[in-house]
């Protein structure tokens, strides 16, 4: 049976609780909060009684049932249709959790010039420089031995290693195949299309990706820099979402920026770490990789 058929077959034993319209559209949303504690109270039996409790499967499969016919009936007291709250729901938990994302992986420059896209692998190294009681980060293309972009402080009161962010737009090449920084840096802006150039990998989707880096990274204080974390907050995820809602990255799921964010602070600890070093950042096999010091 598919969700429409129960809906409509469900929405025929709907009653009406009491005369009041507005109360008795409340009681649905009561049932639920009901239903739900007897799905907590066969758990705790089964919990309470192990094996012996051999009709839990059973009891389990008609209290779902039962928090199901409330869901369907506050949908049609709202005039929503079940099976598009079911597909929306799979769709936003396939955004947030599938790991199959080389199916959702796109090659956003694949159909420019060669010397507009990024190299498909290539290394980088972050080299430290002493300059007084301040240390500086010069990250070098190590095919070319070509600088790329300015020395980088902190550009802080504090040393909090921020001089080292430019991993994570690395990071976002590798494993969303996106950066108008790093095409900034690599002189690798797609000027063959006027458009492309001036929106995808022009001054406001360069700020948007930078507010994204310093955004993650405040959030990540309360978080040890992600240094022991598999996940990222779904509201931050959420959040990114909306700032690049305008650019070609849109279409990158939340689970892509996950993987994004916690492999890059990973690179990112053993950069701090070893105060530099060289990494590979792969996009045909979205990857970065810490190589070491040497």
């Amino acid at each position: 049976m598919d969700f429409n058929k129960y809906q409509v077959r469900a929405a025929f034993t709907i009653q009406d609780y009491t005369k009041e319209k507005e109360t008795s559209s409340l009681i649905p949303f009561l049932g639920l909060i009901g239903e739900a504690g007897s799905v907590i109270s066969e758990l705790k039996k089964s919990l309470r009684d192990g094996d012996t409790y051999t009709n839990y499967n059973n009891k389990l499969k008609e209290e779902l049932g039962d928090v199901l016919w409330y869901v369907s009936t506050i949908a049609t007291q709202y005039n929503l249709d079940l099976e598009d709250i079911a597909k929306e729901n799979l769709d936003k938990i396939m955004d947030r959790f599938d790991n199959s994302t080389s199916s959702n992986f796109i090659t956003y420059d694949q159909n420019y010039p060669p010397e507009e896209r990024f190299p498909r692998e290539f290394e980088i190294i972050f080299e430290v420089i002493n300059e007084g009681e301040k240390e500086k980060v010069r990250i070098l293309n190590k095919e070319s031995g070509e600088q790329l972009g300015d020395v980088i402080t902190d550009n802080s009161h504090e040393d909090d290693g921020y001089r080292f962010h430019d991993i994570f737009h690395f990071g976002y090449v590798a494993f969303l195949g996106w950066s108008p920084v790093i095409r900034k840096l690599m002189n690798l802006k797609r000027k063959s299309v006027d458009e492309v150039d001036e929106v995808e990998d022009g001054a406001r989707a360069t700020i948007t990706e930078e507010l994204i880096s310093l955004y993650i990274y405040n959030h990540s204080f309360d978080h040890q820099l992600f240094k022991y974390s598999s996940s990222v907050d779904t509201e931050i995820l959420k959040t990114i979402q909306k700032l690049v809602s305008g650019i070609e990255v849109r279409s990158c799921t939340q689970k892509q920026w996950e993987t994004a964010i916690i492999n890059s602070y990973k690179v990112y600890d053993e950069l701090r770490q070893n105060n530099g070093g060289r990494v590979l950042v792969s996009v045909k096999n979205r990857k970065l990789i810490y190589l070491g010091k040497n």
